[in-house]
């Protein structure tokens, strides 16, 4: 939901009209829907005074019937409000909206360790698909070293990965890598991001205190039924050292760097879970219908809050991520 205030009012349609106290207002409304997904209007005064029912609204200058809104087609839309207060008839900015199609941000897993000395070649892979892609998340799953969680061998053996390292899964359930030393070639990852997904998913993090309160929204073009919600926590610039295979192979960006590398930086390090190892079952939602849950975690005091993250994803029975999304802290990403 977005909430677009302004303090000034639009008299264009009126001569003369002068008010000595402008009346502070919100318009409200989701910022990306889906396909044939409502959209509902509303109008706020500055006494956080519910006016919808005062209030008309025009999409792309097309008066609404009512204060809803759907379009078959996707695209960027403009809505405002003409509301009436104490006579008076104002004008609300105008604002923007998107009508979508949501994209995949597909996922890769990474089953790691600081003893590990293949398991910089993951590494490697993953900065390399990252830098071709924004529609990725990524979640690095420590063992047999001090960033890793007790929880870790259940959601191995819940996804049926094997123990040892290095190990990769795209999607959950896809191995990513094969051969002696392992090669993680991009295009298997590249291959399934930003494809068109019946899924979207918003998520909203922010710190209050010390708190992280995570607001999570998912639609799906299609009923969702058998599906699971997963939500981790994770953090960069963790400093370890790293055992390195790769020291004196010349084809390697880790050649040279020495064995261990010192205060290799670990990243995407999986620090918490907010949900069962392999998800939380979503109540079957119907089609077009936001299913809507927070979660509130308070950050320990180890962890540096300008380095977290929080991966969501939709999972189905079999633990294949469907769509997923991720969010610095501090960040909200709308469906898109």
């Amino acid at each position: 939901m977005t909430t677009a205030c302004s303090d000034k009012e639009d008299f264009s349609s009126f001569e003369e009209v002068v008010i000595d106290d402008p009346i502070e207002i919100g318009l409200s409304y989701r910022s990306a829907s889906l396909r044939n997904q409502e959209v509902v209007f509303q109008v706020f005064d500055d006494q956080s005074q519910d006016i919808t029912q005062n209030s008309v609204f025009y999409v792309d200058g097309v008066q609404l019937t009512a204060n809803t809104f759907s379009s078959a087609a996707e695209g960027v839309f403009s809505v405002y409000a003409e509301y009436e207060v104490n006579g008076t008839l104002s004008t609300t900015d105008t604002e923007q909206f998107s009508v979508i199609i949501p994209t995949k941000n597909v996922l890769v897993e990474d089953y790691t360790g600081t003893w590990c000395g293949y398991c910089p070649a993951v590494s490697a892979a993953v900065d390399e698909v990252q830098a071709l892609t924004d529609h990725i998340s990524l979640v690095a799953l420590h063992n047999g070293d001090d960033l890793s969680l007790s929880i870790e061998p259940q959601i191995r053996e819940g996804l049926g990965v094997p123990s040892g390292s290095p190990r990769a899964r795209i999607d959950r359930t896809v191995v990513w890598g094969a051969g002696v030393p392992p090669v993680f070639p991009p295009e298997d990852v590249m291959n399934l991001a930003g494809i068109p997904s019946s899924i979207a998913i918003a998520v909203a993090a922010e710190m209050s205190g010390g708190d992280l309160q995570i607001s999570i929204d998912v639609a799906c073009e299609d009923a969702l039924v058998d599906r699971k919600l997963v939500v981790y926590i994770t953090e960069d610039g963790l400093l370890r050292d790293q055992t390195n295979y790769y020291n004196e192979d010349a084809t390697s960006p880790y050649f040279d760097q020495g064995n261990p590398m010192i205060d290799f930086e670990q990243k995407h390090v999986l620090r918490a879970t907010l949900t069962d190892a392999v998800g939380d079952a979503i109540p079957t939602t119907d089609a077009l219908t936001d299913y809507t849950v927070d979660f509130i975690y308070t950050v320990p005091s180890s962890m540096v809050v300008a380095e977290l993250g929080v991966v969501v994803m939709v999972v189905d029975s079999d633990n294949t991520a469907l769509n997923t999304q991720y969010v610095h802290v501090g960040e909200t990403v709308p469906y898109n």
